[in-house]
Formats: structure tokens, sequence, C-alpha cells
């Protein structure tokens, strides 16, 4: 059953009966031992947990639980739709435990260590989703690549109905990944975002021509932007990975330059930009002929290869970085 939630006491019942539920799986028995607590028993250990419902936990939100009060003589556990690599860093070497409703429960207490996968917990994305729509994207990418600035909801300049903006704004700030006080948690949204910046790139059969007049608002990403950016990448004979104003113009360039089989014959790529600042807002080109995506944009499409694409932001830190 797909779950959702309305209220603080809502979520906290729902965190409540995920945990119970998670630690049954685990092996353990379980009892409720108050509000918002439960008794955990395991052989002869035997402890309380206070449960903490975070909607996204990521490492700024859980500095602020951690923080705050808890009661005297329980385990806090985070219970979380998500929980970052970072978060959980945070809570481990705060004592704390946590259950990702993707299927990670972690735990300890004196006799007892408790680091396994569990059933999954179905949610409504759509309700939950803190990133969510073009809205979502678009704001998350404003804040990223203008890291020190908050957004007006009526004076933002994207587009979108100040109520729109105050909605979005809202499900990051109830998530932990914009700051109280207006600006990123960075970087968490970095990473929130890289999770929904998904491209539907066209493949080419030959290179458009960048001193065109139709490609002048198209800008390059991909691994030719991350080396003309500094990024520790080899560029030599990359296709360019184009980003293009709108849908519109992926057809025009489909039918002028052709459409290749797949990734490996491909001479470039096209894309609809996720956000359209991403081709409003480009870089001067140096070695090449195609304007330059944003850094945060190019970072985003390397973080979609979870293995080298991360590994070369681990090296790369330029002036813009956020991840």
């Amino acid at each position: 059953m797909v779950r959702t939630r309305s209220s603080a006491d809502d979520m906290r019942a729902l965190a409540v009966e995920d945990l119970a539920a998670a630690l049954a799986a685990a092996g353990l028995r379980v009892e409720q031992a108050g509000k918002g607590a439960l008794r955990v028993q395991f052989d002869d250990a035997r402890f309380d947990v206070d449960v903490v419902p975070i909607a996204y936990a990521t490492g700024a939100r859980v500095d602020e639980v951690v923080a705050d009060a808890h009661p005297a003589g329980r385990l806090p556990v985070v219970v979380a739709d998500r929980v970052t690599a970072d978060a959980k860093d945070r809570l481990a070497d705060a004592g704390w435990g946590w259950l990702d409703r993707r299927g990670h429960l972690r735990l300890r207490s004196p006799g007892l260590l408790v680091d396994t996968t569990v059933p999954a917990v179905a949610r409504d994305t759509v309700a939950l989703e803190p990133i969510r729509g073009r809205a979502g994207i678009a704001i998350a990418y404003r804040l990223l690549t203008h890291p020190k600035e908050s957004i007006s909801t009526t004076r933002s300049g994207l587009g979108f109905a100040p109520s729109t903006i105050s909605d979005a704004l809202s499900r990051l700030r109830t998530a932990g990944l914009v700051d109280a006080d207006g600006p990123a948690a960075t970087p968490e949204l970095f990473w929130a975002l890289a999770e929904r910046w998904t491209p539907e790139r066209t493949w080419l059969a030959e290179v458009p021509d960048p001193t065109a007049t139709d490609t002048a608002e198209w800008c390059v990403s991909g691994t030719i932007a991350a080396a003309e950016l500094g990024a520790p990448v080899v560029s030599t004979r990359a296709a360019p990975d184009l980003y293009v104003p709108g849908p519109v113009v992926v057809t025009i360039a489909a039918r002028r330059y052709g459409v290749a089989r797949d990734a490996g014959t491909a001479a470039a790529s096209v894309a609809v930009a996720p956000a359209s600042a991403v081709t409003n807002e480009t870089r001067d080109p140096v070695h090449q002929p195609w304007r330059l995506a944003h850094p945060v944009a190019v970072a985003l499409d390397l973080a979609q290869d979870r293995a080298r694409g991360r590994e070369i932001l681990a090296d790369w830190n330029p002036p813009e970085h956020v991840w």
C-alpha cells in the first residue's frame, strides 16, 4: 500500500509503524513504549528508541535534529524516506540509528548492532519528492548556481507562478535542502537534484554546425565541457553532448543531422535542458566552438555516471563547487 502523510502527527505515527515493521523484519521483538517510542528486545538486550521522523535526511538536516533535546535513556532513531551518505556518517558519529525507507536499517545499543537490509516502504513519490516537476528542478538549479542568493516568490524571473515557487521552496525546506534563511544546503541539494536530472538525449549521425545562426543558443556539456572547465577528464574524440532550448529544436536537429542507431555510433547528442537557465546562462568557450554549460550543469551530468563520473567530481573543485 502506498503511504502518504499530512501532518507532523501523521509523520510520527507512520514513522513509528514503519520502524516497528523494520525491526520485526530484522528479527527483533518490538512493543509500543509511549508516544513516538518503541521498546526493542533481542535475547537479553532491551532498550527504548525515540522515533525521529524526517522527510529527507541530509547531513544539514541531521545536524539540526541531533542538536535538539531528546528524551534521556532512549536511543534516537531517524526514520526518513531517504538518508544520504553524509547523513549516515553524522548519525553514526552521534550514536543515532536510522531507517532509510528505501530498505536499510541501522542501530547500535549496548550488546547489539543491527545493520541490515529490510523491506522497502512504498511511498507516494508525487506527494513526498522534495524536487518535483520542472519548477522544482528550475528552482533547485537556480539555488545551486547562485548559492548565496535566496529566491523571491514574486521576482524570481523563472516564469512560474508565485504559489508554485512557494510550494517548491516549502518542499525543499521540509527536506532540509534549503537553509532557513533561503540559500541552498550544499552538497545535499546538489545530490538530490542529481537524482532528478534526467535529460532525454537524441543521438545524431552528424555533428551540428556551431556557427549556424539556429545553434547560437545551444551549449555543450558532458566530457567536452568538463575538460574545458578544468575537470580531470580527457575529451579526445568525445562526441559533443549539447543542450538546446526546447523540444522543437530537438526535432529539427534530428531531421537536419540524422539520427544515429545508438550512443556508440553517434557523432553528437542533443537534449532539452532540464532547466531553461542551462542554455540561458552559459560560458564562453576556449578551445572548442560551443558555448559551455555552467559547471553545475556539467557536474550534474557527470553525476549520472555513479562510478567514473562521481570519481571525477571528487577531484574537481572549481569556484562553483557545490558537490
